[in-house]
């Protein structure tokens, strides 16, 4: 992540099934959504987003979460098989829960 300038981008990447409820997973990148081919594959990084910043020692934390209030946690958890990224969990999961409050 400090060769990529210590910037982190997560979102809401919200997934949904025909006339099934949609599930929204979070998409996190060590550049800005639509910024190359590999986060522009995504829908979900097309869209326009509104990012709330974070700092933490020696890096930045972009978040966008949408209509929903913060997670009570963010947990970020670095990979390195198959190829080096950094996973998300919204409150220690994969996914936003459906039943979170909503933003007025």
């Amino acid at each position: 992540m400090r060769e990529q300038g210590g910037r982190l981008w997560i979102w809401l990447d919200p997934h949904g099934g025909i006339g099934g409820p949609a599930v929204i997973y979070l998409a996190s990148a060590l550049e800005r959504p639509g910024a190359s081919k590999a986060t522009s594959r995504l829908r979900s990084a097309r869209r326009p987003h509104r990012f709330d910043v974070f700092d933490g020692p020696g890096y930045q934390v972009f978040f966008d979460h949408g209509k929903f209030a913060l997670p009570d946690e963010l947990h970020l958890v670095l990979k390195r098989f198959p190829k080096r990224r950094v996973d998300a969990f919204w409150d220690g999961k994969i996914f936003v829960d459906a039943d979170l409050p909503e933003d007025a």
